[in-house]
């Protein structure tokens, strides 16, 4: 098994280029040991499998990566400007509504998913019924797109941007600032010592944020909880040591627990 904790950089880069997706019959005997029903194993294998896919796509830029100087120097400069831009437009927020050209009316709301839309309003009603478009298409023997279906029900997310344009850009504005502060926040806790190992924390992140679906309830980083013992089988399953795991848990649900909902 390769090792998760003591590694050197290069040795997690390794980890993420040689990291695999469990078999079926590891993926059936996980299943059996957390009582997954056929749904919930889905829900695991399809998240390890996009998980996988991340750590080897990240592994792959980190090669071609910059200088950490350099890195550090953009990611605080962008922060700042975003930070100024927000400050600009809550200051400015009554005169935004008038800052829209009619060909553009709504742009910027047709391009967030229902999902944004609600964790910006969540008291907000609109649950479009797409029983009846879906129906259509079979008859007309079309395919049932996500393009085509985003297209059709448009109309509610082009009104919520019209009549909340500050709204819908500060939220935008606070995603992207949320991926830098997170970057720069860590900028001076790196003092040496060990790297963090980013292909354990982004498997135990991915598991976090699916756990509910996957055995039925919030992540916990108490020892021997169910969430515990799936990260450590899963661990076990993809050939990691497991380690320390639980610290790991534990500091990262800390760490997202506010700006996540697990």
């Amino acid at each position: 098994m390769a090792k998760t904790n003591s590694m050197t950089a290069e040795d997690i880069l390794a980890l993420a280029h040689s990291v695999v997706l469990p078999d079926a019959d590891a993926f059936k005997a996980l299943a059996k040991t957390h009582k997954l029903n056929p749904e919930q194993l889905l829900t695991l294998t399809r998240t390890l499998t996009d998980t996988i896919e991340q750590i080897k796509r990240h592994a792959a830029r980190r090669q071609d990566m910059p200088d950490s100087e350099t890195i550090n120097g953009r990611a605080k400069i962008i922060l700042d400007l975003l930070n100024k831009l927000s400050t600009q437009i809550t200051k400015g927020r009554s005169t935004l509504e008038y800052v829209q050209v009619p060909e553009n009316m709504g742009s910027l709301g047709s391009m967030l998913s229902f999902e944004a839309i609600k964790e910006m309003d969540p008291n907000i009603q609109f649950e479009p019924d797409v029983s009846d478009f879906v129906a259509q298409q079979k008859s007309m023997n079309l395919p049932t797109s996500l393009i085509e279906l985003e297209y059709q029900f448009a109309q509610p997310k082009l009104m919520f941007d019209l009549a909340n344009r500050a709204d819908v850009l500060i939220f935008l504005i606070g995603k992207m600032q949320d991926q830098f502060e997170g970057y720069v926040a860590e900028i001076p806790n790196n003092r040496g010592g060990a790297p963090s190992n980013w292909v354990r924390d982004h498997i135990l992140f991915n598991l976090a944020c699916d756990a509910r679906l996957i055995i039925g309830r919030r992540p916990t980083p108490s020892v021997n909880a169910p969430f515990e013992k799936l990260c450590a089988d899963v661990l076990s399953a993809l050939g990691l040591e497991i380690g320390d795991h639980t610290t790991a848990i534990a500091r990262m649900l800390k760490k997202y627990g506010s700006k996540v909902n697990f």
